[in-house]
């Protein structure tokens, strides 16, 4: 029995998410990400009060990214072996260890490794999107993850919020209350998850051909379809992180907002906007687009959209241009991660989705790591054209390759080349 049927057997009909599961992640994913929204809009400042240049930002994001890498397999692993609960805590007590470092950090040297601890903590996401992959069906996967999702979104919104009314004060406050924003998220962990891990007996085939669900990257790169949507995923994420790690930089040599520079509080701003389309998209637009559209198509729309959201960033000169570049970058990435996972995860047994997603973090997080390097570099010589082109080029590259090469079957999903 191919491993899209066993996921889909024993579970609920379609359309009947177990919400007493999806809940509780979604609060704290939110949480956490309420966190990690106070931290961004400062750190670029941060950096820069301490004279590092747009090149040394642009290492201090890879360097978090980076430690991501390194961990989220690892990470993956043990709570595939000791469950999600677990990994949840260890990464949230991770991430308050290193904000509290951060907040106290009294030069570039030791953001580096405060960021990088940060990094060490990416469980988090890879833990609760297999947490939600193993209590939904296969066909309803792709909300249920864009639901916990969008608590990322409603996370950036009131993490962007607090950080745009504090950082006038001081830029370290903002971290305060990301750190107080982790403790909470740990507590609630500790008081509303159950643990959570699929019965060995459960699913132990795979749709890769590996025997007993032993599933490893390298395995799970055998199937063509996947090596394909893998180098198409990572298309999408280093060219948005090209524009996302360098956009406050390019925003405060270039931008004028009402009047005055662009600073930290209008930054806190655009991560708010940013945050109200990750909700509104991953809550109530990304079901319906998933009953109309085929993966395939979706991908293709997400490059799309971003793509505008690009061109219009490099050429912005007023705020309504600005928004509008925010709401395309925004709702690809909306739509990006959701539909990656989830196309990603009917290729593999129950047991083994949290390898699988922290496999995935990983290879997400070297394009987190290349990209602002290279956005950094490019905008450190103020080629701002060049900055934009790359990124357009990465993404157009990446919808050819999504309509040259990946086929679906008759039910919508991705399947190999040359399949029906």
């Amino acid at each position: 029995m191919p491993a899209r049927d066993r996921q889909q057997a024993g579970r609920g009909k379609p359309g009947t998410l177990d919400w007493r599961m999806i809940l509780p992640v979604f609060a704290v994913v939110s949480l956490v990400a309420a966190g990690m929204s106070c931290v961004m809009p400062v750190l670029p400042f941060l950096v820069r009060d301490m004279g590092g240049s747009p090149t040394v930002i642009g290492i201090v994001i890879a360097v978090e990214a980076l430690s991501q890498f390194c961990s989220a397999p690892l990470l993956g692993q043990l709570a595939d072996r000791f469950g999600r609960k677990r990994i949840l805590l260890a990464s949230q007590i991770l991430a308050a260890a290193s904000l509290l470092l951060l907040s106290s950090a009294p030069n570039i040297a030791v953001i580096l490794f405060a960021r990088l601890l940060f990094g060490l903590s990416a469980g988090n996401l890879a833990a609760a999107a297999a947490y939600v992959t193993e209590h939904s069906d296969a066909r309803d996967r792709r909300q249920a993850i864009g639901i916990v999702m969008g608590g990322v979104g409603l996370g950036g919104i009131v993490g962007a919020g607090l950080a745009g009314q504090l950082s006038g004060a001081s830029l370290t406050r903002p971290v305060h209350a990301a750190l107080l924003s982790t403790l909470l998220a740990a507590v609630l962990t500790f008081v509303l998850l159950r643990d959570s891990r699929p019965a060995p007996h459960l699913d132990t085939g795979a749709g890769t051909g590996t025997a007993g669900g032993k599933i490893s990257l390298r395995a799970l790169l055998d199937t063509p379809a996947v090596r394909l949507l893998i180098g198409v995923m990572l298309c999408h994420f280093f060219a948005y992180g090209m524009v996302i790690s360098q956009l406050p930089v390019f925003l405060a040599d270039t931008f004028v907002w009402n009047g005055h520079p662009f600073g930290p509080k209008e930054l806190s701003y655009l991560m708010m906007a940013d945050g109200v389309v990750n909700v509104l998209v991953q809550i109530l637009v990304l079901g319906w687009l998933s009953r109309r559209f085929t993966e395939r198509t979706l991908i293709v729309l997400i490059f799309a959209v971003s793509g505008a959201g690009f061109l219009a960033a490099g050429l912005a000169t007023s705020i309504p241009v600005l928004a509008f570049a925010v709401v395309c970058v925004g709702a690809a990435d909306a739509l990006a991660k959701p539909t990656y996972l989830a196309a990603l995860s009917v290729h593999v047994p129950a047991q083994r989705q949290g390898v699988v997603m922290g496999s995935v973090q990983a290879l997400i997080a070297v394009a987190d790591a290349a990209s602002p390097v290279v956005g950094g570099f490019i905008l450190g010589y103020a080629l701002y054209g060049v900055w934009i082109g790359v990124a357009l080029a990465v993404a157009l590259t990446g919808a050819v390759v999504t309509l040259a090469r990946l086929q679906v079957d008759k039910a919508g999903y991705l399947t190999k080349p040359g399949a029906g």
